[in-house]
């Protein structure tokens, strides 16, 4: 049937209706995959660009956070660092919040924090920070309501 179609239309009409269908094709490759390919990379790249922004603006703030109220001071962890931990937490009245807290050996700790409010979670961070911890890694989302937030600790010795 579709050969009876073509046989129709001249050798000229059947390459022109072959390149039509081919520049077709191609503009929607370009419109179906290309462009939406080359917006999310743009997105993802300016998405970075803030986060990266982000990242400076805490790390310039933090040293200036008020470490009010603390009877933490430096030096002052004994026992193990998950205890330690634990007990900070409880002081902070974090303890709802936090997830999950796995021990990573002797000198590391892995903490998640499920919806917490971002001022007291900094607060947390700058107090254990001036006792003696390092910040290993810290990622913080945001949750559906201002100012609460999720965020995945790892904290070393220093």
């Amino acid at each position: 049937m579709m050969a009876n179609f073509l046989a129709q239309y001249s050798n000229r009409e059947k390459s022109i209706v072959a390149l039509a269908l081919l520049v077709v094709l191609a503009i929607a490759f370009d419109a179906l995959i290309i462009e939406p390919y080359q917006q999310r990379q743009t997105e993802l790249r300016e998405s970075i660009l803030q986060h990266n922004a982000d990242l400076n603006w805490m790390r310039s703030v933090v040293p200036g956070l008020p470490i009010a109220g603390a009877e933490i001071t430096a030096g002052e962890i004994e026992g193990t660092l998950a205890n330690f931990i634990d007990q900070a937490v409880r002081r902070q009245g974090l303890n709802n919040q936090l997830s999950q807290m796995s021990p990573v050996g002797n000198d590391e700790i892995r903490m998640r924090y499920s919806a917490v409010d971002f001022n007291r979670l900094i607060g947390f961070v700058a107090r254990i920070h001036a006792s003696g911890l390092d910040i290993k890694d810290i990622r913080i989302t945001t949750a559906d309501t201002p100012g609460i937030v999720d965020s995945s600790i790892v904290l070393v010795r220093q």
